[in-house]
């Protein structure tokens, strides 16, 4: 048995709502390929479904931070580019890495401007078909979008944490053209706490 709330621990990680909808999609939609931006407590629940229920599925975890990070999680510095950089990209949808320059010094800010992991090309898999956007810290989180072009499956879900702390599902409707299952804003969990899972076709 799995105790959903176990991996909630101080209002950070995934709340047990999102892990049992993560949960079923897994379980009904034969997912072979997650990709996790933002490791911890939720990289530890994929291991023990997958553990669970004998399932045959990879998860490719990204983080800045080794304190956070489980099992295999892949550690990358963040770095980060300027506003009009940032546009640029949304606009060409396509990553530069020219724009950027190392900002691992914001690692423990919350409010990191325009910060992501400083992903390889090789860092990705292909076909991938559940992605989980929760992290890093800040607007930069909707730079995972652009890294993806060309990287899932259709259709691919992705969910995204702290949907409602910035503008993450109009920088993702720049990229790709979705569907919205769920949208959860839900103060008695926490007064911040919102959600969204999205359909990519």
């Amino acid at each position: 048995m799995i105790d959903y709330s176990s991996y909630w621990i101080g209002n950070m990680g995934l709340h047990s709502s999102q892990l049992l909808e993560l949960e079923s999609i897994i379980l009904t939609q034969d997912i072979k390929n997650i990709v996790e931006f933002g490791s911890g407590q939720s990289s530890r629940f994929f291991n023990d479904l997958k553990t669970l229920h004998n399932l045959d599925y990879s998860v490719t975890s990204f983080d800045h931070n080794k304190v956070y990070a489980f099992g295999l999680s892949i550690i990358r510095d963040l770095v980060s580019c300027d506003d009009e950089a940032f546009d640029k990209i949304f606009k060409n949808k396509k990553i530069s890495k020219d724009l950027f320059s190392n900002a691992q010094h914001e690692k423990d800010n919350f409010r990191a401007k325009n910060c992501f992991y400083d992903l390889t090309e090789e860092d990705l898999p292909d076909n991938i078909d559940l992605v989980i956007l929760d992290g890093p810290n800040g607007n930069g989180r909707s730079l995972a979008f652009p890294h993806l072009v060309g990287k899932l499956k259709s259709p691919c879900y992705v969910m995204i944490d702290d949907v409602n702390h910035y503008d993450f599902l109009d920088r993702a409707k720049e990229i790709f053209d979705y569907d919205v299952m769920t949208h959860v804003e839900d103060k008695k969990i926490h007064p911040l706490f919102s959600y969204a899972l999205i359909r990519i076709n």
